[in-house]
């Protein structure tokens, strides 16, 4: 745990703070003070030996920060650090924050299991509550002889100036971008607009700013990289902070549908997703029980709970995020991105553990106190589309609630294809849905920039929201009709309305399977070499929809969401039942079968895998199916068994030496003998392939490559691996760029092994389904592309510009190239400059 010191003139004001602190954290994090000096007759000052004593009292590995009052404290502190040995004083770290409100901060971060670099970030950041709580009563412009100004003299406080491009203001994803790349940055970030100030990593603040198009904001920014970080936001803001230009056809669509002249008979909400509903009515009453505050005794023990469901409701939000990516689009799945932000958001977190430890109450009821707040300050703002961000805000608020109050989530499933209808769906109610059980949606409140609207539309799924005069007229099982491009809603249809209504839909579905039918075209480049284009899925259903979109084949089957939202493993008769429903969907088109991926950021609560520090290099993946032959063994049974009619292949995830695959394969050869022996069919020839993703498996892939078919690239974790940078940890996220030229090199290396070994090589990572990656990727020699269905048509249509030897030359020229913003430009040039063939 980091530790703290406190160095002040007055050894009444040391011994005051650390008491205040203390008090915060019931006496949990290691507090010493230095202050005063030993002259009675003049006892205010610092010493040095003091502060070394200090520091040596409750020095810790993990970081020793030290807070100092002023003048000499910051010299006293200094010197201190000279008489430490190196490796001591490399651990101990002087911040300039605020006494008082500093060490609380820090503290409380410490308490959390913060690490040094965020016990100071905590620290710096202390004074936001207060400057926005005042902020309307203070002069924000920072006259001439102001501390601010001063700094501003003395170079050691850099501003930035600039407009808000985004057509709908920093709403949750541009927010959500700005804090991930504050957060790379030691510098204290702050952002004003009309007098309010909003700290730059904390993403409720910044959303909750307000700040809309064509808004100035100011961008100051102290500390060692200010200069750096301001320069990066200028530089993401340049780049419309990471949202697309332009507004979604079906979105436009919806906005520029008129209040047109209603027959009578018809009521009407407000457009939300385009497209005609026609069927019953199920009625969706999500409840949460409520929430009662009740008295406890150890606060730091409820902020330790409240901490706990945080990390579980992370983890939950990394499986939804996977699924809407699957099923919505990567662009869409984002929305939960922001939603991880808000979890990690310190500035929320920090007003929880105040509440809890000042009102000695339960983690439950300071919480929602915590998350009611901040929601509403989203519907005090102007622009609707912010104020629909406290939806986002409740459904995360939720999402924990159920975690501490041990809630299972009821999934939204009906027994027949029906129109929903409900008060509000959350993003992540929504994200549950699939076109082929929810004809329609209809609520009584939200509007069409919701989250929950977008992923309506990229879902396919009409919708009409803010039907606040409607829903309360309804009845379970009600035959009804909407139209989510105008919002017009038939709560009785006669014979003739129902047929003009049906054949409209007809036309509508029509226009859908049209655009459809182009994806299902061959992906073959413009010299006619067949690529194949193949979705990633995790259940049978998801395998239909890939073919919608025009899939050939599954190049990843992910088989833990099978051991998902259940207490035990499927069984062996389960998976072989889920796997050749996967393959008979597919008609004969080939299936990779990964085994269980369990860890990670795919926690199993009944397998047991345990807490680890850092579990994406923990016991994971193929590690703990070797541990397990008992989960591992009837897999690979089922998968077997499956073969015996379907064109399957097997696929070992995270292999990190050629001792690991050798053991892979011995348990599959126990299961073709187990199976041999019960005279139970299965394709003896069947392939087998392992996921590259481990650095060590790049540098042993010409081994890797005798051994196996083929290998399969998984960018989203070889990215992490290379970088070691944590793909969940905001501060170090910007360093996960799949085109940085160390994984592009690695990517280079694993195609040539496998092209000297004659095997094939495809790819399943996110970018796989970019398609500004798809020249360089199919120059790199890769045969095989598997993405979020979503995606396909996109790479198709990539594909079906582009030449080898354009590819090959677009290949040479990226791998000479030495950043990832190089590379990216150029991508982007090259598709704008040659456009079709590339």
């Amino acid at each position: 745990m980091v530790s703290l010191v406190i160095v002040s003139h007055s050894a009444a004001l040391a011994d005051g703070v650390r008491e205040l602190a203390s008090q915060m954290v019931q006496g949990q994090v290691p507090i010493a003070v230095a202050g005063g000096i030993d002259d009675p007759e003049h006892p205010i000052g610092t010493d040095p030996m003091k502060v070394l004593a200090a520091i040596e009292d409750v020095f810790s590995p993990t970081g020793v920060v030290v807070l100092m009052d002023l003048g000499s404290a910051l010299m006293s502190a200094e010197m201190a650090l000279e008489f430490l040995p190196p490796e001591k004083a490399s651990r101990v770290f002087l911040c300039e924050a605020p006494l008082v409100e500093g060490a609380i901060a820090a503290a409380v971060q410490a308490l959390s299991g913060g690490d040094a670099a965020s016990v100071l970030a905590e620290a710096r950041g202390a004074l936001l509550p207060k400057q926005s709580q005042l902020a309307p009563f203070l002069d924000q412009s920072a006259p001439a002889g102001t501390a601010a100004a001063a700094e501003d003299a003395a170079g050691q406080r850099e501003t930035l100036r600039l407009t808000v491009p985004n057509r709908l203001g920093l709403h949750a994803r541009p927010a959500a971008k700005l804090v991930n790349l504050a957060a790379r940055f030691e510098a204290l970030i702050e952002i004003r607009r009309n007098g309010r100030v909003a700290s730059a990593k904390s993403v409720n603040q910044v959303a909750t700013l307000g700040a809309r198009q064509g808004d100035e904001l100011i961008f100051t920014a102290s500390g060692p990289d200010a200069a750096e970080a301001l320069q990066a936001i200028q530089e993401l803001a340049a780049a419309n902070f990471g949202d697309p230009d332009e507004e979604p056809a079906a979105l436009a669509a919806v906005r520029e549908s008129g209040p047109d002249q209603l027959p009578d008979g018809l009521v009407r909400g407000n457009p939300a997703s385009p497209g005609i509903a026609i069927g019953p009515i199920a009625l969706y009453h999500p409840q949460m029980p409520a929430v009662e505050s009740r008295p406890i005794e150890d606060p730091a023990a409820e902020f330790r709970r409240l901490l706990a469901a945080i990390e579980t409701a992370k983890s939950e939000l990394g499986v939804v995020r996977q699924k809407a990516a699957r099923t919505a689009g990567a662009a869409e799945a984002d929305i939960f991105e922001a939603h991880v932000l808000i979890l990690e958001d310190p500035a929320l977190q920090h007003a929880v553990n105040e509440r809890i430890s000042r009102e000695k109450i339960n983690a439950e009821a300071a919480w929602l106190a915590e998350i009611e707040e901040t929601a509403g300050r989203y519907t005090e703002l102007e622009d609707p589309y912010l104020q629909a961000r406290a939806q986002d805000v409740l459904d995360v608020g939720q999402r924990v609630l159920r975690q501490l109050m041990d809630i299972q989530v009821q999934p939204l499933t009906f027994s027949r294809p029906a129109i929903l209808v409900a008060e509000e769906l959350t993003p992540s109610d929504t994200a549950q849905l699939t076109p082929e059980n929810v004809l329609g949606i209809l609520t009584a409140r939200g509007g069409a920039t919701a989250h929950s609207a977008i992923l309506a539309r990229a879902l396919g799924i009409p919708a009409v929201v803010g039907a606040t005069h409607i829903v309360p007229q309804l009845t379970d099982g009600q035959e009804i009709a909407l139209d989510g491009e105008t919002g017009q809603v038939w709560l009785a249809l006669s014979a003739e309305t129902k047929e003009e209504l049906v054949e409209k839909r007809a036309s509508w579905l029509a226009e859908r399977q049209a655009a459809q039918k182009k994806a299902q075209a061959e992906a073959v480049t413009a010299d006619g070499v067949r690529i194949e284009v193949a979705a990633n899925i995790g259940t049978s259903r998801d395998a239909e929809l890939a073919l919608n979109f025009g899939a050939e084949g599954v190049g990843l089957y992910r088989t833990e969401f099978l051991f998902m939202d259940r207490r035990q493993p499927p069984s062996e008769e389960e998976q072989l039942t889920a796997y050749r429903a996967a393959a008979a969907a597919l008609a004969g088109r080939p299936l990779i079968i990964r085994t269980l991926d369990a860890g990670g950021d795919k926690p199993i609560p009944y397998l047991e895998i345990g807490h680890e520090d850092n579990p994406f290099l923990g016991w994971r993946a193929l590690r703990y199916c070797l541990d397990h032959p008992d989960i591992f063994l009837p897999q690979l049974r089922a998968i077997l068994r499956t073969s015996a009619d379907h064109p399957v292949k097997i696929m070992f995830p995270m292999v990190g030496s050629l001792e690991e695959l050798h053991r892979a394969k011995a348990v599959l050869g126990e299961a073709r003998a187990s199976l041999s022996g019960e005279n139970r069919p299965f394709d003896d020839d069947i392939e087998v392939g392992i996921m590259i993703e481990i650095p060590s498996a790049i540098f042993v892939a010409d081994h890797l490559a005798t051994e196996v078919d083929f290998f399969s690239i998984g960018t989203n974790d070889l990215t992490q691996y290379m970088m070691a940078a944590d793909r969940g940890n905001a501060r170090v996220s910007g360093l996960i760029n799949t085109f940085n030229p160390a994984v592009i090199r690695s990517i280079h290396a694993a195609a040539r092994a496998a092209q000297e070994h004659g095997i094939w090589i495809g790819m399943c990572g996110e970018m796989a389904g970019n398609p500004l990656a798809t020249p360089l990727l199919v120059g790199l020699g890769l045969t095989e592309l598997s993405m979020n269905a979503p995606a396909i048509p996109a790479v198709k249509e990539a594909l079906q510009a582009l030449t080898m030897e354009s590819a090959g030359r677009i290949a040479e020229k990226v791998l000479l190239m030495s950043s990832a913003a190089e590379i990216e430009q150029y991508l982007r040039a090259a598709a704008e400059m040659f456009g079709p063939p590339l």
